[in-house]
């Protein structure tokens, strides 16, 4: 019986002391108040009393011990549980992370390639629009050539007449 109980029990009318040590006062006027009879402290009835209280010690003593294994196992079982629990979570953990890097690196390699192919789209583009700007300036200048040409002709042919 713990500390507690047994105040309670002194409390309630308990013969048992709050320190664990029988109250024989107390005992003998229970006695004498429940059944008409006197005993004294001396009587051979109060060693009756004082063995169940040695036994009742020793049992309360060993059960005590039991429950104190019993917790033992009990929160080393938890903390076991709890250890195998965080490792589970850990490794969970580490499964979601390198799902997330993959699906990362997926579109990381998604965007690359869509850059490189707008990239090419644009250089052919560009290299059309290029193409045609060369070949505008070009016939110009084959034009201006051309009526350079005609022209010179035209005033050698009256300078040479």
């Amino acid at each position: 019986m713990n500390r507690p109980e047994r105040e309670r029990n002194y409390r309630r009318g308990s013969p048992m002391k709050a320190e664990g040590v029988l109250d024989l006062k107390r005992i003998t006027a229970e006695v004498a108040a429940r059944h008409g009879m006197l005993v004294r402290q001396d009587d051979p009835a109060m060693l009756l009393v004082t063995m169940n209280e040695v036994v009742l010690q020793q049992v309360v003593g060993s059960i005590e011990a039991r429950m104190a294994e019993i917790v033992a196992d009990i929160e080393a079982g938890l903390r076991s549980v709890q250890y195998e629990a965080s490792q589970n979570i850990e490794r969970e953990a580490r499964k979601a992370g390198i799902a997330v890097r993959e699906e990362i690196q997926k579109d990381i390699d998604a965007g690359r390639l869509h850059a490189r192919e707008l990239i090419v789209e644009l250089n052919r583009t560009y290299s059309r629009s290029a193409v045609r700007r060369w070949v505008a300036v070009g016939v110009i200048a084959a034009s201006g050539l051309l009526v350079l040409g005609v022209t010179l002709g035209v005033l050698l042919a009256r300078v040479w007449k």
